[in-house]
């Protein structure tokens, strides 16, 4: 199956054990690993990484599920296939390795860093400080947990309503807004990610206008979290007004953007400023902070 992507390298998981797209800025110091949401696939991840090589900065987006090989849903993704693109980057000769994650990724860069000591940077947007339950498509949970590692799910936090109705949000609301599954759950202190753990500073990213999650008061949790327990990097959290929960750089489908969120149609500028900045502080945190 041919891919469509303007990435310098293609990897698979039958040769590097996962599915990726490296995108070459040449330079080997520093290198960065993208995640993508809860859409799967690599278009997020892939437009993430495209932005970084055109700054100077080398990056791979790793498909984590809805790829050519990848499982289909958000459900038991392996952390192996982190684990296996820090193998390939290290063999490379990258020396430094980042990983940056928007939603559902952000929360598997966390978990990733706080696993791999080989991971010294992390960009979170929109993020998550707890592993959550997994879905099968976009209308029901899974019932287990939406990472594993060797074979065995990690602990994860249900979600209280297992069926979902977007459609129905999204009339009642006049946008994407699924509020109501993702706030007031029960999370125990065993799903909750050892983000102390990890070695290197880390960029918090999140916004006001969030319609999918908490991830202002997600984000704070986490700076907080990271505080009590002594944390000995760099924590800088930026927070924004206007932008929707879709916290990257676009190279298209800006029209699909203002369909989903009320405040990427409202507020068209503010959230293009919004991007711009995000997109300035990202690459500068990597090159001046890291």
């Amino acid at each position: 199956m041919r891919q469509n992507t303007d990435a310098d390298r293609i990897l698979t998981i039958a040769e590097q054990g996962f599915e990726g797209h490296l995108y070459d800025a040449i330079e080997k110091e520093k290198v960065v690993i993208t995640f993508s949401g809860s859409e799967g696939g690599s278009s997020t991840s892939d437009t993430m990484a495209y932005y970084y090589r055109q700054n100077g900065i080398s990056a791979l987006g790793v498909t984590l599920f809805a790829g050519i090989d990848t499982g289909k849903f958000l459900d038991k993704v392996p952390l192996e296939y982190v684990e296996n693109a820090i193998r390939y980057l290290k063999d490379q000769g990258y020396k430094k390795i980042a990983v940056d994650g928007i939603s559902k990724g952000s929360e598997y860069a966390l978990l990733a860093a706080s696993m791999f000591e080989d991971i010294s940077c992390v960009i979170a947007r929109v993020p998550s400080y707890f592993v959550s339950e997994g879905m099968i498509g976009k209308k029901r949970t899974s019932g287990d947990s939406c990472w594993s590692y060797q074979r065995k799910s990690l602990n994860y936090v249900p979600y209280k309503i297992k069926q979902f109705n977007v459609i129905k949000q999204f009339i009642a609301h006049r946008e994407f807004n699924i509020l109501d599954y993702n706030t007031n759950k029960d999370i125990g202190s065993e799903a909750i990610i050892p983000m102390e753990r990890i070695q290197g500073p880390i960029l918090l990213i999140s916004t006001e206008a969030d319609t999918v999650w908490p991830s202002v008061q997600q984000a704070d949790y986490i700076k907080e979290y990271l505080l009590d327990h002594n944390f000995s990097y760099e924590i800088m959290n930026l927070k924004y007004q206007y932008i929707s929960h879709f916290a990257i750089p676009m190279r298209r489908n800006e029209g699909l953007l203002k369909l989903l969120f009320k405040t990427e149609r409202k507020y068209p500028h503010e959230c293009a400023a919004d991007r711009a900045d995000i997109t300035s502080k990202v690459i500068d945190f990597i090159q001046n902070h890291w």
